[in-house]
């Protein structure tokens, strides 16, 4: 029984055998035939002489996909098993075999490739010009002149601006002006810079009023007609609030102001040596022209010299050795005794000059215009009193010899000192004095004399300026106007307060 089922098993697995190798198929393909279909796709351009990018090699065989193809590459690093290529520094020859099982039957093959270098990606650059222009706006026209070309160079397509500089009376036209671009291939690439000339207000002036407005241009060379002024003839244009000459020749470059200056018809008055400049002045020009005078020709003693000087400045021309005091008018030894037989008094009072006042100052407090030998208990009476017809609790009256003295000194220190005002009051404050109209008619009340022009005369050789009042009292007319009918009007000075209020017909 045994026997039987082993003979019996033995026969099954011949049976089975002989059906197994009745379905095992063939290959179909000869080896030529797999070869010559074997495709590998290379990207655009490439073949296996010329590798640039990366491969697909296939895996199966176009004409059957049960037969397999593996690939193995002698440069990995370079072209790897699935043909992702990796270019190397110099062209080079990768060898890649591969194996095609067709069927259970195996053969293989080589394929050689020629794997190119790397090449440099920087795109070659194209070098090409491109200019900057300047206009400048005409003075005369609102057209624009190119005034300067500027050649540079620069890649194609290259993004390129200007930050254009400023110049001094123009502003930069943003409407108009091309400050970016981009370097053209031909070269046409254009960048404008447009520059606005600035517009100034040239303002003129008849002493104190406004004649008339003129818009110019930077850099307008000003040419003026000459103004007309009833019973007056013209002199010439000073810039404002000066005594400089305007130049007509100099080309404008900011705002400005002209002060004409008139002469009048009846004014026979020519001014020469110290006072040179001072022809047809009058007002404002004239207090300018003065200021400027009497400061550049100053040159102050300390108020200790003084005590030194006022026996010399004041002496009585009839008694050798003696001084004039100026309230009393009594004849006194002129030796300095320490103040006790007269002492030294300013005019204008020294509680109103601001400034201090001892032995080692020079300043408005050591002028020796302004100062007088006095007798110290009627220097005490007279205090800081302003001056008037009475002597009151506000103010003093001087002897009638002295009233034009006194008022041609204060108006040397309105004109001298640029802080000092005469005011029409009888008080008032620091670096004010007064009574204006007073001293106006005490000028003409008393008139220059012989004592006076001897005392200027010797402060001139002591601090080399001049008392321009006593020289030429027709000054005080042509400052402070008329004094036969005066009416009072404001002025004010750019540089201070000299003068607040001055008296013109």
């Amino acid at each position: 029984m045994k026997k039987i089922l082993w003979i019996a098993t033995i026969l099954l697995s011949i049976v089975t055998l002989m059906g197994c190798e009745e379905t095992r198929e063939l290959p179909t393909h000869s080896a030529q035939e797999i070869i010559n279909a074997l495709e590998i796709e290379y990207q655009e351009g490439d073949s296996k002489d010329s590798v640039t990018g990366s491969m697909v090699f296939p895996l199966t065989s176009s004409l059957d996909q049960k037969i397999k193809i593996s690939w193995m590459s002698d440069q990995p690093s370079i072209i790897d098993n699935f043909g992702t290529v990796n270019r190397p520094d110099v062209d080079t020859l990768v060898n890649v075999s591969y194996t095609v099982d067709n069927y259970g039957t195996k053969f293989s093959g080589l394929i050689t490739f020629n794997v190119l270098a790397e090449e440099d990606d920087e795109p070659i650059e194209v070098i090409k010009s491109y200019t900057i222009n300047y206009y400048f706006e005409n003075i005369y026209d609102e057209d624009f002149t190119l005034v300067e070309s500027e050649s540079y160079e620069g890649v194609v397509g290259a993004y390129v601006y200007i930050n254009p500089e400023k110049e001094d009376g123009f502003d930069i036209s943003n409407e108009q002006s091309v400050t970016t671009g981009t370097v053209k291939e031909d070269g046409s690439t254009e960048l404008s810079i447009y520059y606005l000339r600035k517009t100034y207000t040239v303002t003129l002036y008849d002493g104190v009023d406004i004649l008339d407005t003129v818009t110019v241009k930077h850099g307008h060379v000003l040419s003026l007609e000459d103004p007309l002024k009833e019973d007056y003839i013209f002199l010439e244009w000073l810039v404002y609030q000066t005594t400089q000459k305007f130049d007509f020749s100099t080309p404008i470059t900011s705002n400005l102001r002209l002060s004409a200056v008139f002469k009048a018809l009846d004014d026979d008055y020519t001014y020469e040596g110290y006072y040179a400049g001072a022809d047809g002045l009058e007002g404002q020009n004239l207090v300018l022209f003065l200021n400027e005078l009497l400061n550049n020709t100053y040159q102050g003693v300390d108020y200790g010299d003084a005590r030194y000087m006022l026996d010399d400045t004041d002496k009585d021309p009839n008694q050798p050795g003696n001084l004039i005091l100026v309230y009393l008018g009594t004849s006194v030894s002129g030796a300095w005794d320490f103040g006790n037989t007269w002492n030294r008094e300013h005019v204008w009072p020294r509680s109103f000059l601001g400034v201090s006042a001892d032995n080692s100052t020079v300043n408005a407090a050591s002028d020796l215009h302004n100062l007088k030998p006095s007798d110290p208990s009627e220097n005490s009476s007279r205090s800081n009193k302003y001056y008037g017809n009475t002597t009151n609790s506000q103010t003093y009256e001087p002897r009638d010899a002295v009233k034009g003295d006194i008022a041609r000194i204060l108006f040397y220190m309105d004109v001298m000192y640029d802080e000092l005002s005469l005011i029409s009051a009888n008080e008032g404050n620091t670096y004010e004095m007064g009574n204006l109209d007073i001293l106006l008619e005490w000028h003409v009340l008393d008139p220059v004399d012989d004592f006076e022009i001897y005392r200027n005369d010797m402060i001139y050789g002591y601090q080399y300026n001049r008392n321009p009042f006593i020289d030429h009292p027709e000054f005080v007319d042509k400052v402070y106007g008329s004094t036969s009918s005066v009416s009072m009007i404001d002025v004010s000075k750019v540089f201070g307060s000299m003068i607040e209020t001055i008296y013109i017909v």
